[in-house]
């Protein structure tokens, strides 16, 4: 049975990664392109194979990209701040007459 990856939370941290990835990327480094090409797959395919295979190219990246990436992750997810917060709903409130 296939499972499919529909929380858009989790997707849009994928996206996010994905994103810091291609701006910290370093022409040469193939752990790099490897990852970013991961991360792409893992939002095409929305399978948690995909994801699973994404997070541990991700763990195979040198600490210091690895830095630099969640350094611009962070960036990029405070810039998005919101995004995919759960909406407040309108409480109707009534008075009271005594």
């Amino acid at each position: 049975m296939q499972h499919w990856l529909d929380d858009d939370a989790a997707l849009c941290s994928i996206e996010i990664l994905a994103e810091a990835v291609e701006r910290a990327c370093v022409p040469g480094i193939v752990e790099l392109r490897m990852l970013r090409n991961a991360l792409r797959e893992a939002l095409r395919s929305k399978t948690p194979e995909a994801v699973k295979t994404a997070f541990g190219m991700f763990a195979r990246v040198d600490r210091d990209y690895r830095r630099r990436i969640a350094h611009e992750a962070l960036t990029l997810a405070s810039e998005q701040k919101g995004r995919f917060a759960p909406r407040e709903r309108a409480v109707r409130r009534t008075r009271l007459v005594t």
